[in-house]
């Protein structure tokens, strides 16, 4: 038996060639220091094209693969928490909506001149939106990528998808539908019903199954494990039972983990061990699937529609983060970052082939189009992506850090009141919600804090204080940082109003490295240039890049992971 006569593979026999092929392309990537994603999707490609290529790998594990997309839509989803997004709501959601209606819109534009086909220029302008989950989840792990251009681009990439598939069963609906002019006005409202069900079906299937893991959990400890995945798997074969799209259905289980309580939230993690090994196999077999002999025959429109969509995705991003005023570090990287594109617009062709409403010539057209741009994506999208969390200067710091708490959701921007108590009461308040603690922890928590209060002033002078309180246990410190532009009267020793409040609660097994914190919370705050530029900060977001800067950075250093084992005292 030769590589061209094989045929059929067991299951478990295709997914070890899968997992041996996918090993060797990470091996590679590393070594030629390309991303591991890129060397585990050529790897695939080439085995699909030279080893098995009369075997339709991605259709024999096709549970497999969507079980994957599952978990990274879980995860995706997750990353559209509230508390974390809610000082960068702007952000999201205008650099989303800008560069997708760019990115449809030139792509649309750019298609339609080389087709003449409006259906065509509407379909694939709805496709291009989409941007690869996957991909970029998988850079970010790689990178070991933590801060708020992570946040942003993860909550733009969730945002994107869920744009995408509106916009494509709104484009198909009309597509599909249109049989005269006279009739568009009620084309349009069953385009608009359609995607309003397609919507709403699988955010009430992800919420459901997210409400079945809340309960599952509480009842059942100590199988979180077996809860969250059995959670997936559920959500993602009803979805593709009930003909809703199982990708969004997850997100949306994912956005309900994340939103609806600490002890939910918790549970986005408890598939990590799985992420590896999954990534491995999904893009390994992703580039089984994808059709190198197809760049030669989809021609010039492959080229046009992969610059029209970089172009759209680029003047998009950086015309929503100019008009926006957001920060240029920020809008500039998240151009390139969006760049890559797979498994949603893969999904969509899938959909697109099976609509027989629509003309022969159609579906393969678009698919022979998006699935060799989907090629090229996966090879050359990814060193974009590495790229972009580089530059942003965030790759690497998703590390233990002395004071973790320093991050954009945690800081609460124009702070005014009357008196120190009123400001501690503001972000007790703040605190409680950000870290989602129960109205009873909440009441102590405040209590803890105006008791030390109480004893002294927490004011340290030069318009900082940093009041703190004790909590019986948890896991580790945790606080928020309020600025107020008027000031507030602490009865601090050198008479200053504070602008600058630090508030911290320790648990009682974290004394020593309490000591710590507050000793690098002192020094940071003792630099003028940090003190005035943290006073003076536009948004949170303003903020936390001060805090994040070379002059900050050394004041909130990197832990040993073995140091941060080890108990406190």
């Amino acid at each position: 038996m030769t590589f061209s006569t094989i045929e059929t593979l067991n299951p478990l026999l295709l997914l070890a060639v899968i997992v041996v092929s996918g090993a060797i392309g990470t091996w590679a990537a590393q070594r030629i220091r390309i991303p591991a994603i890129t060397g585990q999707v050529i790897a695939g490609a080439l085995l699909g094209f030279l080893v098995l290529p009369d075997i339709d790998a991605a259709r024999e594990l096709q549970p497999l693969s969507t079980f994957a997309m599952g978990l990274i839509a879980v995860a995706v989803g997750g990353h559209l928490s509230y508390r974390r997004i809610q000082t960068a709501l702007k952000r999201i959601v205008g650099i989303a909506v800008m560069e997708s209606l760019v990115t449809a819109g030139l792509v649309g534009v750019t298609v339609f001149y080389f087709t003449r086909s409006e259906s065509i220029a509407i379909l694939m302008g709805s496709i291009a939106i989409a941007t690869a989950p996957a991909t970029t989840f998988a850079l970010i792990r790689e990178t070991h990528a933590k801060g708020t251009f992570v946040k942003t681009l993860l909550s733009v990439v969730a945002l994107d998808n869920i744009i995408c598939i509106m916009s494509f069963s709104f484009a198909l609906a009309i597509v599909g539908d249109v049989v005269e002019d006279s009739g568009r006005d009620l084309q349009i409202s069953t385009a608009l019903i359609h995607a309003g069900q397609q919507f709403v079906g699988a955010l009430i299937l992800g919420f459901a199954a997210g409400v079945v893991v809340e309960l599952a959990v509480g009842r059942i400890r100590g199988n979180d494990f077996g809860i969250v995945c059995a959670a997936i798997l559920v959500c993602t074969g009803a979805a593709t039972f009930l003909g809703l799209n199982p990708l969004i259905a997850s997100l949306f289980l994912g956005v309900y983990l994340g939103n609806r309580s600490a002890r939910t939230e918790r549970q986005l993690t408890t598939l990590a061990v799985l992420e590896a090994p999954l990534y491995l196999c999904f893009f390994t077999l992703a580039g089984t699937a994808l059709h190198l002999d197809s760049l030669a025959d989809a021609g010039p429109l492959v080229g046009a529609y992969l610059f029209a969509r970089a172009a759209g995705k680029t003047i998009g991003a950086l015309t929503g983060g100019a008009l926006l005023q957001i920060s240029q570090r920020i809008y500039t990287n998240i151009a390139i970052g969006l760049w890559p594109q797979a498994g949603v617009a893969i999904g969509l062709i899938v959909l697109l082939e099976s609509d027989a409403r629509l003309p022969a010539n159609m579906a393969p057209l678009i698919g022979t189009v998006v699935l060799a741009a989907v090629t090229l994506n996966e090879i050359i999208g990814p060193f974009f992506t590495r790229g972009a969390l580089r530059r942003s200067r965030e790759a690497g710091r998703d590390r233990p850090r002395l004071v973790e708490f320093l991050e954009e959701e945690h800081i609460l921007m124009d702070v005014v009141a009357e008196d120190r108590w009123e400001a501690l009461k503001q972000l007790s308040a703040f605190y409680a919600k950000v870290y989602r603690c129960a109205p009873s922890e909440a009441v102590d928590i405040e209590a803890s804090v105006m008791e030390r209060e109480r004893e002294t002033t927490t004011a340290i002078g030069l318009g900082a204080a940093i009041p703190h309180g004790r909590v019986p246990e948890g896991e580790g410190i945790r606080g928020v940082l309020g600025i107020s532009r008027e000031g507030v009267d602490f009865n601090a020793i050198d008479g200053q109003p504070v602008h600058l409040m630090m508030l911290i609660v320790t648990p009682h097994e974290h004394e020593q490295r309490h000591l710590e914190v507050m000793s690098s919370l002192v020094s940071m705050v003792s630099n003028e240039a940090i003190r005035e530029r943290l006073a003076a900060a536009i948004d949170a977001n303003d903020a936390w890049e001060i805090i994040e800067g070379e002059e900050a950075r050394p004041y909130n250093y990197f832990l040993e992971e073995q140091e941060d084992n080890q108990p406190d005292g």
